[in-house]
């Protein structure tokens, strides 16, 4: 009886996501240049992620969510990658960041969860400064990069505080408080990823209590679901996710370029030029072999957290590199296709040019660029990593 329950729990999961897909697909192809104008995620979008609940999809069925498996997850923030950049990647980080959640007292979480507008936006890295204080800490700074802004109810921020063990060391802890503390900055003038929003935040003097802070990925989570557990490697293959969506789409508008594009001055038709079969089976064999070495190393982690298994470093280790390769061979994919498609890649009215700009954005992620790559090397030659969050 209750294998028939899951069953039948999993298919209307299955049946609410398809649909999801589907709607979002069709308006971020309507929008997509709405956000590039507005620098965020247009209103119709906006509405549509509260309309599908997803903020919630990853969190438990306790908070409100869905239970969603991690690889679907991953799934979804392709497909909709391969129509627009900036809705993946506020889809990715709006629904990835429910992950704060659980390093909350549950009781606390279930407070804050309880409806669907309760995203979270912001940046774990501490660039704030912090004080302890009676009941808590008083927190001042400045972040950047938080996608989604516009959208959220709930503000990650980290910071650091004096060492409690009297090393001099100082710790770096992470807190949620609302979004209205915080004074939000018009700083997002960008090229790539324009519609995302992911400007930056400040809030001077602000008390939080000790129950809204955690240290993420190095603390334990306090709610025990199994999603919770998952490390900071999670958000690198979440954000490559979009990559490889983007560079997938960027070889389906080639082939449909292909298909259209005429001869001219006694040249082949672009159908017909090896140089441009080369280029779409290349960037094809790139973003699918990137993309399944991406999934398999995310699987063996959630695999292992389902067995109530550790995560060894090796584990966090593949994750890693498979992110930095899949962002990687993504931007190396979208310029074969740019190459291929010629004069047609320069113009607005073409995918290629917000393509090539939105991957090269996607790649300037911390947790894509070399130095995570290089960590991952550092620890295979028994070095410690240099990223404390690795």
């Amino acid at each position: 009886m209750a294998a028939t329950v899951r069953q039948t729990d999993r298919s209307q999961q299955a049946s609410k996501l398809e649909t999801a897909i589907a709607d979002l697909t069709e308006l971020a192809a309507a929008h997509k240049q709405e956000g590039d104008t507005l620098r965020k995620l247009p209103p119709a979008l906006a509405n549509a992620f509260l309309r599908h609940d997803v903020y919630r999809m990853l969190l438990p069925h306790d908070l409100g969510g869905a239970a969603m498996d991690p690889l679907d997850y991953l799934q979804f923030v392709e497909d909709i990658a391969r129509i627009d950049g900036s809705t993946a990647w506020n889809l990715a980080l709006g629904i990835g960041s429910g992950i704060f959640f659980g390093y909350l007292p549950p009781e606390r979480a279930r407070s804050m969860t309880g409806e669907r507008a309760c995203g979270i936006a912001g940046a774990y890295a501490p660039f704030g400064r912090g004080e302890v204080v009676e009941g808590g800490y008083r927190v001042g700074g400045r972040w950047g990069w938080a996608s989604g802004v516009d959208q959220a109810r709930w503000m990650v921020f980290g910071f650091t505080v004096a060492s409690p063990d009297g090393t001099g060391r100082p710790e770096a802890r992470q807190a949620l408080a609302s979004r209205e503390a915080f004074s939000i900055l018009d700083t997002w003038h960008v090229s790539g990823m324009r519609g995302t929003g992911s400007t930056e935040y400040e809030v001077a003097n602000l008390f939080v209590p000790a129950e809204m802070t955690f240290r993420m990925f190095v603390g334990k989570p306090r709610h025990s679901a199994p999603f919770f557990r998952m490390p900071g490697a999670f958000f690198g293959a979440a954000v490559a996710s979009a990559a490889l969506g983007i560079a997938l789409g960027a070889t389906e508008s080639l082939t449909r370029l292909a298909a259209s594009k005429q001869a001219f001055s006694g040249r082949s038709a672009l159908r017909d030029q090896a140089s441009a079969h080369y280029a779409v089976a290349k960037a094809q064999a790139l973003a699918e072999s990137a993309n399944a070495y991406l999934r398999q190393s995310i699987a063996d982690i959630w695999r292992g957290i389902r067995l109530d298994q550790e995560i060894v470093l090796e584990q966090r280790m593949r994750a890693r590199r498979a992110s930095v390769h899949a962002a990687e061979a993504s931007a190396e994919a979208v310029d074969l296709c740019c190459r291929a498609a010629g004069g047609h890649a320069l113009f607005l009215s073409q995918p290629f040019e917000r393509a090539l700009r939105d991957v090269r954005a996607a790649i300037a992620n911390i947790g894509l660029q070399r130095g995570t790559m290089e960590d991952a090397g550092r620890a295979a030659f028994g070095l410690d990593p240099l990223w404390p969050m690795f």
